[in-house]
């Protein structure tokens, strides 16, 4: 039997087709089809290939799940009796597969898409064939194996157009940096693709063992204490952390940015820690066929022509800034206590949060509970959904998801979005013996302070709304699992890229309530909008940090001048900012006075004394106010032209 016209081809649908939405109540909404999707079902049908779906719709219904599918104009790819729907935490749905493919003898062909590494492990044992992602399907139809690279660009090359034969190859982009020695994109792909770059002159490099991209994530660890110490001295954690013998085969490449860690489908992230790790030293690498859209020839950038210029006249008028002085400690103290523990989820019961972290039940408590303040929020002009992604540890827990709130404006969706963001996932993983699944981690500061600053901010612009109706439509979104790499943010950027949507601006809140009791007033804060990958990014980034020192006199004046950090950055790539700048977006990062020197320092460390700890209760409310304020009133003078 040819193998190579007998397969039959299993995809997940959720961030392998395409970019879904759930309502609150548990339904999918639409799937915004990744724009790549349809030219590669539709190869795979010309060819003769049979085409089914295996998905976890939870307490979806097959029927609604598939009239979206019929929507999104891609359900007639998939043959009626190869759409099985259930739980993918086991073997079990697979060999059901194969049977109803009629391949149970021969369940080798039998190809399973999908993103998620603990899905496609559980195929594997189900003896089935797998791929990370639709573009790479046909090199595995024909036998070819992948693994990961890593292809290098100088500094002279840079300006170039070497994009462009990338997009014509079937490579998917995981990752890319750049420095003065010039740009290295961080890749799966076929080995014989991987002769195709060499034939280029890319300065290519083989990582890892072969297949590893069918069985593992790649992940980027900083070591963040070497970097302190510097070149020759031995103070470096990788042979400690890595001193098993299997362990150490995990880790594929070093640089100057930290450890590559091709990381085994059933272990987690959160097990390998260095010490004296600052913000954000994990960062997840997923596939992003946006990456190079964002790396367009000199730097400009994919989304750049979407970027307004930031505004002469940046003054308030008495009413706006009477509203926003709604913005108070109360308000920040009051949908701060019920994230934090302090009071209950959901009065009159006495249910408590007492950790975030996305391997705790109350992670999904949590989730719930932002939809609905968000829904009260709106009064009904606000479009509340959850965006959905794999979650990055092990076990069979159900997805994450982001939680999002659209307010449309007066204008159409061309003129722009602006999103306010902050990532209500916690983590005490700096306790000894932590164990996320039981044991507190408030996150008080870390990100609880800006979560309450989000709702804060959400209240207020509706009721300026009501003032002047806001033309560009206003996003206010919590992401879920920062603290194991970004993922959230790094999935619905992606996703919103795909989709080509006009972003304008980005306001992140991370960590916003902290500060040393004998500061004086003024109060120092910080806004980061360094990005090193793209000149261009970070100097649209630079507008929107102008803009908030502006309003800082009329808003909130017990703050200081923000200290503005632009390249070299300790928050490059270290919050949710970043995730839209590496795609092209214009973002920025608003903080306390969070790293320890000063802004040109790279490694400074972090101020808060309690980060990453159980005893991370500590916000003092009103600093907390002063910035949501003025973060409020920067998105606002976005927003409203």
């Amino acid at each position: 039997m040819d193998r190579n016209t007998s397969s039959v081809i299993f995809f997940d649908i959720g961030n392998t087709l395409g970019s879904p939405r759930v309502s609150p109540n548990g339904r999918l909404a639409t799937l915004t089809v990744y724009r790549y999707v349809p030219d590669v079902l539709q190869q795979l049908h010309d060819d003769g290939k049979r085409l089914g779906i295996i998905s976890n719709i939870g307490s979806d219904t097959a029927e609604n799940v598939e009239r979206v599918l019929s929507e999104s104009e891609i359900l007639n790819f998939f043959e009626s009796d190869l759409r099985l729907y259930g739980p993918k935490d086991s073997p079990e749905i697979f060999r059901r597969a194969a049977t109803q493919a009629g391949l149970s003898a021969t369940p080798e062909q039998c190809l399973f898409v999908g993103e998620d590494s603990k899905e496609r492990s559980y195929a594997l044992e189900a003896g089935w064939r797998v791929v990370p992602h639709p573009i790479l399907v046909a090199d595995v139809l024909k036998g070819r194996h992948l693994r990961y690279t890593a292809l290098g660009v100088s500094a002279e090359q840079a300006n170039s157009d070497w994009q462009s034969p990338l997009r014509d190859l079937p490579i998917v982009p995981i990752h890319v940096t750049t420095d003065n020695r010039g740009t290295k994109v961080y890749a799966s792909a076929s080995t014989v693709t991987i002769l195709s770059l060499d034939d280029l002159g890319f300065e290519v490099e083989r990582l890892g063992e072969v297949d590893s991209p069918l069985r593992t994530d790649l992940y980027l660890l900083r070591d963040d204490r070497q970097v302190r110490t510097g070149f020759l001295v031995p103070e470096g954690q990788s042979a400690g952390l890595f001193s098993n013998e299997q362990e150490s085969t995990w880790v594929i490449s070093s640089s100057h940015e930290g450890l590559y860690i091709a990381l085994p489908a059933m272990s987690s992230i959160d097990n390998y820690h260095f010490e004296e790790a600052y913000h954000g030293h994990n960062l997840k690498l997923i596939p992003n066929l946006s990456l190079l859209d964002a790396l367009a020839v000199q730097g400009t950038g994919h989304f750049a022509s979407l970027v307004a210029e930031p505004e002469v006249d940046i003054s308030l008028k008495p009413e706006e800034l009477a509203k926003l002085s709604s913005i108070t400690s109360k308000m920040i103290s009051g949908y701060l206590a019920k994230y934090s523990g302090k009071e209950p989820i959901e009065p009159p019961g006495n249910s408590k949060i007492i950790s975030r972290h996305i391997d705790s039940d109350d992670n999904a408590k949590a989730t719930d509970a932002l939809a609905r303040d968000l829904e009260a929020i709106g009064d009904g002009d606000f479009s509340v959904y959850l965006h959905p992604f794999d979650r990055p540890n092990p076990g069979n827990r159900p997805k994450l998801y982001n939680v999002v709130a659209e307010f449309p404006g007066a204008g159409n969706e061309k003129d722009g979005i602006v999103i306010v963001s902050a990532h209500f996932d916690s983590t005490a993983n700096f306790e000894p013996n932590f164990n996320p699944e039981v044991d507190p981690a408030p996150g008080t500061d870390d990100d609880g302070s800006g979560v309450a600053g989000v709702l804060a901010i959400a209240k207020t612009l509706k009721e300026l709304s009501l003032f002047k109706k806001h033309k560009k439509t206003i996003c206010f979104v919590l992401f879920n699992a920062e603290e194991q790499g970004l993922v959230g943010s790094q999935e619905y950027a992606r996703d919103e890229a795909q989709a080509n949507a006009p972003i304008i601006a980005v306001y992140q809140l991370d960590m916003i309530g902290y500060r040393k009791e004998k500061h004086d007033i003024p109060l120092p804060f910080e806004v980061h909008v360094g990005h090193k990958n793209s000149p261009a990014v970070e100097k649209r980034s630079l507008k929107l940090a102008q803009q908030i020192e502006k309003l800082v006199p009329q808003v909130s004046p017990k703050l200081k001048s923000p200290q503005i950090y632009t390249t070299p950055d300790a928050g490059d790539p270290r919050s949710d900012h970043s995730s839209f700048q590496q795609v092209g977006y214009t973002a920025c990062l608003v903080s306390e006075d969070l790293f320890m020197g000063p802004p040109k320092k790279v490694m400074p460390g972090v101020n808060n004394p309690n980060y990453h700890t159980a005893r991370d209760l500590q916000v003092d409310f009103e600093y907390a106010a002063d910035i949501a304020r003025l973060v409020a009133a920067a998105a606002w003078m976005t927003a409203k032209q």
